[in-house]
């Protein structure tokens, strides 16, 4: 009994130690299980997205389909600049070393196809950390099809093609500051590339598949396919024909004058606000937007690049010298991709005179014959220096026409005098000096302006600074500001907001976007405009702008030359350079077109006088005489503009001298005949040649005339009669343009054939006339 007792105590001893140990065991177990848990729980609950990511990604490769970017066209749906295909080169590291390829020989065949370093591209094959090494980008349609060619002859895998687009602009130069470009990731980078890149750029799409060990391609594999959406197209109010006229005779004019800086231009329709054309010369190509198109610059460069090359690589000298060259390269990259007409500051100076005379006829300030009287200086109180006109001595007696028209500092300052600093400053305000025009592209700046107290405060200098302001000095606004602002004088009062994209269209046709004229407020009355446009009118026809004349078109405008107060030479001197710029109206018995020209800085060394209405004025002349024809504006000759009228000859073959007599005085050509036969067997110039009326047409009775040619005499500095009797030695005709003045100091300044070229006899030349003493 005793016995079976103590088995039993120990029973139970032993069995009391199992549960105990069962207990621990099962603590234990808990106790290891609670961080697997918290493991399993923030990788299946609470981070499930991110670790499901990364699962998808080691189990996906994700392959990216480009976005066809939109087209930008002109206002006449000319391509301005659009994506062609190309393809992208990369290997696969993984595929090369499987299909034991020889190398070595890859990378030959490649490097000379390619022009690249056959080294170079034999490391990029021997990277097998990676699956995708792209060795070249956006190469053309020619060489994919060398290395397609290669692949399939030689049965190699690991070489691969894949599609891209390449940005191209067919008119090169042409409007580029304000085209813009997009950078090496397609993305725009400047001017409408960059302003409606969200537009253009569209949407990529892309392929999913399914990958096994070492990322190589499953037998079976999942595919999903994302589409891509293709960008919109944009529609500028840009005119590329009269954005090539504009930007022809700035160049011209850069050229005759040797202009150092450069110029700037804005065509807009006055009533609308559009943008017809915009440029800024030096320009740049857009196709190779990373190289300097100044050649000074591109010089420049060029010797600080060698300079710092000559140095050890280990020297300071070196690495002072590539910081120079990197920054020389990107300020000269920076200037020439930079739009002057909405970024850049400048002095407007006799240009502004429009918005002063409107403002202060507007209030009441003045009328038409308020008197004014210059003697070529005058110490105006309140002011310290001693204001001078540009004519030293002086002007003498005018009313408010001619002040305007002689372009008088004294007789605006004492306009200011009587407008007042406060509605100076008001009018200035009203008429969007003191702000941005609002337009579509990006970088415009809104120019400096004086504040408030500087003008209307008397004891601080506000005499002095209304006084200056008044005919455009001591401040800068942009091109783009001036343009707008004086477009609001002549179009009935209205300040209009400017604008270059017209529409923007999606890639079924959709409209996206669709911009209308607005209108920001109405500046001065309909009364006032209507009487400046006759004012402005007069300053062509009996003014300092006489030089933008246009035989058959109501030219108007306003000429300035504006010094560079705030630019200084190394020695700290201000400089004596200028901008001389004209504004031209057009036609201002109802104006549509407003033309601005600038010309910054023309050198002394070519003799010709420095100032707006000897350089801007016939240049924006001869834009209006390009572009008025083709934008369909209507010529209405006097008797006075016969000279400068073009006519078409018709073939007077056949018809009898009196026929042709009769017809041709209708157009306001004289005859001479040559031969004794009844009818008309040849002519000089002949059938469809151009040539100025009042002009003599020579014809052949009975007989041919002879086949010659003759050598183009050189016209410049003639004056009318001296050029015409040249033509009539010479055996040519001269159509005449720009100023019609028949005076001594009124002479040819350009001419559109070269002296020295032969040209078959009767050849028109055009010769473009200028009073080279006229100023302001």
């Amino acid at each position: 009994m005793a016995k079976r007792k103590k088995e039993y105590e120990r029973f139970r001893a032993d069995t009391g130690q199992h549960h105990r140990i069962l207990a621990v065991m099962a603590l234990l177990g808990i106790l290891a299980f609670i961080p697997v848990g918290l493991q399993l729980n923030s990788l299946m609950i609470q981070n499930y997205d991110y670790y499901s990511g990364l699962a998808l990604r080691n189990q996906t490769r994700t392959t990216s389909v480009t976005a066809d970017r939109g087209t930008i066209y002109d206002r006449n749906m000319n391509i301005l600049a659009a994506s062609v295909s190309v393809e992208n080169v990369y290997l696969d590291p993984h595929e090369l070393k499987q299909s034991k390829a020889g190398i070595t020989a890859i990378s030959e065949t490649l490097g000379e196809i390619l022009e690249l370093d056959p080294e170079w591209i034999r490391q990029q094959a021997g990277d097998t950390s990676m699956r995708y090494k792209q060795i070249a980008g956006r190469i053309s349609e020619e060489t994919a099809g060398k290395i397609r060619s290669y692949i399939n002859e030689n049965g190699i895998s690991g070489i691969h093609l894949e599609p891209n687009s390449r940005r191209v602009y067919p008119c090169g130069t042409l409007a580029a500051q304000v085209i813009g470009f997009t950078n090496a990731s397609n993305t725009g980078s400047e001017g409408i590339e960059a302003a409606y890149n969200s537009y253009l750029e569209g949407s990529a799409g892309k392929v999913i598949t399914t990958k096994g060990n070492n990322e190589m391609d499953m037998p079976y594999s999942f595919e999903k396919y994302v589409a891509s959406r293709p960008g919109c197209d944009v529609i500028l109010t840009l005119d590329t024909t009269v954005q090539a006229c504009l930007e022809k005779q700035m160049e011209a004019a850069i050229a005759r004058y040797d202009v150092k800086n450069g110029a700037f231009g804005i065509v807009m329709n006055v009533n609308t606000g559009e943008i017809i054309a915009m440029a800024t010369l030096g320009s740049y190509d857009p196709n190779n937007y990373l190289e300097i198109a100044d050649p000074a610059a591109l010089a420049e460069t060029e010797r600080l690049k060698e300079r710092y090359l000559s140095y050890p690589e280990d020297s300071q000298a070196y690495q002072d010298g590539k910081t120079a060259y990197l920054e020389a390269l990107s300020a000269a990259r920076l200037k020439q991709w930079r739009n002057r007409c909405l970024s850049d500051g400048y002095e407007p100076g006799s240009t502004f005179k429009v918005l002063t005379m409107a403002a202060a006829l507007d209030c009441g300030a003045i009328d038409l014959n308020t008197s004014f009287y210059c003697k070529g200086a005058e110490q105006i109180p309140g002011r310290s220096q001693l204001l001078h006109c540009w004519r030293s001595a002086g002007h003498g007696a005018e009313r408010t026409p001619q002040a305007l028209q002689n372009s008088c500092n004294i007789a605006f300052a004492h306009i200011a005098l009587k407008l007042g600093g406060e509605r100076f400053y008001e009018y200035v305000e009203k008429f969007g000096i003191l702000e941005k025009t609002g337009i579509d592209l990006a970088g415009e700046s809104k120019g400096v302006f004086f504040s408030r107290e500087l003008v209307t405060d008397t004891d601080k200098w506000g005499t002095a600074s209304l006084t200056s302001g008044s005919f455009g000095q001591t401040f800068k606004l942009t091109p783009l500001q001036l343009v707008r602002a004086i477009a609001s004088v002549v179009n009935g009062g209205y300040l209009m907001e400017p604008y270059i994209v017209s529409e923007v269209v999606d890639s079924d046709g959709n409209t996206v976007l669709r911009q209308e004229p607005t209108v920001i407020r109405q500046v001065i009355s309909a009364e006032t405009s209507q009487t400046m446009c006759g004012l402005i009118r007069s300053v062509v026809t009996e003014g300092t702008a006489k030089n933008a004349s246009v035989a058959g078109y109501s030219i108007g405008g306003k000429t300035g030359t504006s010094e560079k107060i705030d630019i200084f030479d190394e020695n700290g001197q201000r400089v004596q350079d200028k901008i001389v710029s004209f504004v031209g109206i057009a036609p201002m018995d109802d104006p549509e077109y407003i033309v601005l020209v600038a010309l910054d800085t023309p050198s002394r060394s070519t003799g010709i006088y420095i100032s707006g209405g000897v350089m801007a004025a016939p240049t924006v002349g001869a834009v209006m005489a390009d572009i008025l024809p083709y934008l369909g504006v209507a010529r209405n000759y006097s008797g006075e503009e016969a000279a400068g009228r073009l006519v078409t000859m018709g073939d007077l073959t056949g018809l009898t001298a009196k026929e042709a007599e009769k017809l041709l005085k209708e157009q306001s050509l004289t005859l001479r005949t040559v031969g004794t036969g009844e009818t008309i067997t040849g002519q000089i110039p002949a059938a469809g040649e151009e040539i100025s009326g009042g002009s003599q047409v020579l014809v052949y009775l009975g007989e041919e005339p002879p086949r010659e040619t003759v050598t183009v005499p050189d016209f410049t500095g003639m004056n009318r009669q001296q050029a015409g009797d040249t033509a009539s030695q010479a055996g040519v005709y001269i159509l005449v343009a720009g100023n019609p003045n028949i005076s001594p100091s009124v002479t040819v300044t350009a001419q559109s054939v070269p002296p020295g070229e032969t040209v078959p006899a009767g050849t028109t030349i055009r010769l473009e006339f200028a009073d080279t003493k006229a100023a302001d």
